[in-house]
């Protein structure tokens, strides 16, 4: 994944940390949250990845729920860029 998207995927979760409940989905993010959920499932992040994976449960709640942890795997990803 690219250095910008990464960023883009950082600044997304960022601004859902800093509103948390009150995140409004907009459709135009489906491919940041598509990005995260490749990301995680890349990585083997399997408790965030099973929760991506439950029906009827949005991905927004998922990412709400895991935004710290999803920044760090963001966080680390755009590291192992760098190099």
């Amino acid at each position: 994944m690219d250095q910008q998207k990464l960023t883009d995927i950082y600044t997304f979760l960022e601004e859902t940390e800093r509103t948390n409940e009150d995140t409004e989905y907009d459709p135009s993010q489906e491919p940041l949250v598509n990005a995260i959920i490749e990301l995680v499932n890349k990585n083997g992040n399997t408790s965030i990845a099973e929760d991506f994976g439950q029906p009827f449960v949005h991905p927004m709640i998922t990412i709400q729920k895991w935004v710290t942890e999803l920044k760090d795997i963001v966080r680390d990803e755009m590291d192992g860029n760098l190099h």
